[in-house]
């Protein structure tokens, strides 16, 4: 498309883009408009496409043909015009009211746009702190421990004097009511039972401490938290309950024979297995935490906020995109808040907090790229264009594009620019990677 464009830049964060479209491709605009209401429309004595343009005229009036053809002059000059000024725009723009077109004359509007804000850093040493990649000698046996409980046997204890403690295990039957009514699941034989682990009230543990094997109990309490069962807070929960027995908690050796028990020919083989895991699943997701370390670390270093509007319509991005996904499962994001218990507000917050996290890691980025001259060039787009065409082979074999058609593509949307800040916030990301300080621990310190 033919065109010359002009930006002003004002001082808060907006510009002006005026935009001249030559007399031909206004020409070309108004005659392909009379080309598409000729084949929608259905016209007596003519065949579809073939009517001429009085008769179009006579039924929906010049004024609409030519206002459908300013649209498309301007929805097709405005997003080639921002690119070709390398225009960085934020939200919708704002159209003058525009002139009619003028059949075989220029056409001549102004936007005024909102440009993204490009902030700096307070610093760009970025330092960080990473778990080891390869397996601790901790984690191994973290995981062997964890098998253990698999094995684990809970015997009776046979000293008669001992009594229930606050970390014991326990043995019982009960029946119990609340405010003397029976309810679902009220009727328990034979138990296995930990105190300590919060899987009952504390009220109940403490009436089960001192107690010893055969002994009867009565205990009551008022339930405070119910949970999900809210019908029963404030009414006493009772229980009539004998202690069955005592138990003690014993784990296999960890030795060669407990290998076997769990497919291995010796310990050493598990222990090597077990590693092997372990540092499988830390890579998948070492190089995303260090990502994420790394951006978190460069945004706090950024000197200023984002817009609000940016925040707010990244967070309508995301909730639409999750939409869409759970639309894919025949659901729909009502239905989801629903069923996972949580609150439409409440899930609103945490988009707008994890938008805001995203956008300012972005703003970062572009700063970072900015004050290290860290552009995509001509080679960085051919390169991602090849890329581009040989993912859409790969999918489908007959497939024809090359990556000249899609950079072709691209350019005649308008989405240069995007593309290079895309490829400007990885190569960044790139260099930071590379030049940040990445401390290795061996185990995660708290936080």
């Amino acid at each position: 498309m033919s065109f010359q464009s002009k930006v002003v830049r004002d001082g808060d964060g907006t510009a002006k883009v005026t935009v001249t479209v030559t007399a031909q491709q206004v020409d070309k605009a108004i005659a392909a408009e009379f080309r598409s209401l000729a084949r929608q429309l259905r016209f007596p004595g003519f065949r579809p496409g073939k009517a001429p343009r009085s008769v179009i005229e006579g039924q929906v009036g010049r004024d609409y043909v030519l206002g459908q053809a300013l649209e498309a002059v301007v929805n097709d000059s405005f997003p080639l015009a921002a690119d070709a000024e390398a225009l960085r725009t934020f939200g919708k723009a704002e159209f003058d009211d525009p002139p009619e077109l003028v059949e075989g004359e220029d056409y001549c509007y102004t936007v005024k746009v909102v440009l993204r804000p490009e902030l700096t850093l307070t610093s760009e040493e970025v330092s960080i702190t990473m778990v080891s990649k390869d397996a601790t000698e901790a984690e191994i046996d973290q995981q062997i421990e964890g098998t253990l409980e698999r094995f684990a046997q809970y015997p009776a204890i046979e000293d008669a004097k001992a009594t229930v403690a606050e970390d014991s295990f326990v043995t019982f039957s009960f029946e119990s009511t609340i405010d003397g009514a029976d309810y679902e699941g009220s009727t328990v034989e034979k138990h296995l039972y930990q105190l300590g682990q919060n899987m009952m009230p504390e009220a109940f543990d403490q009436g089960l401490v001192g107690a010893k094997a055969g002994q009867q109990l009565k205990i009551e309490f008022p339930v405070e938290d119910a949970g999900t069962n809210a019908e029963f807070a404030g009414k006493t929960m009772s229980f009539d309950l004998t202690i069955d027995a005592l138990n003690e908690k014993k784990v296999p050796e960890v030795d060669d024979n407990f290998a076997t028990m769990t497919g291995f020919e010796t310990i050493d083989d598990m222990r090597k297995e077990i590693k092997s895991y372990i540092e499988s699943q830390k890579a998948q997701n070492w190089e995303r935490v260090r990502d994420d370390r790394l951006l978190q670390a460069l945004a706090e270093r950024l000197d200023g906020e984002p817009l609000p509007e940016m925040v707010e319509a990244r967070a309508d991005g995301m909730i639409d995109e999750f939409s869409r996904m759970l639309e894919q499962s025949n659901m729909t994001l009502e239905g989801y808040l629903e069923q996972a218990n949580i609150d439409p507000e409440q899930y609103q917050t945490d988009m707008e907090e994890q938008a805001s996290i995203s956008v300012c890691n972005d703003l970062a980025l572009e700063a970072l790229a900015r004050l290290k001259n860290i552009e995509a060039d001509d080679a960085t787009l051919d390169e991602e264009f090849e890329k581009a065409a040989a993912a859409e082979l790969s999918e489908d074999k007959q497939s024809k594009v090359t990556a000249k058609t899609l950079r072709e593509r691209w350019e005649k949307s308008g989405m240069m620019t995007r593309l290079r800040d895309d490829l400007s916030r990885k190569k960044a990301l790139e260099w930071l990677r590379d030049n940040a300080e990445i401390t290795i621990e061996e185990e995660e310190k708290d936080s």
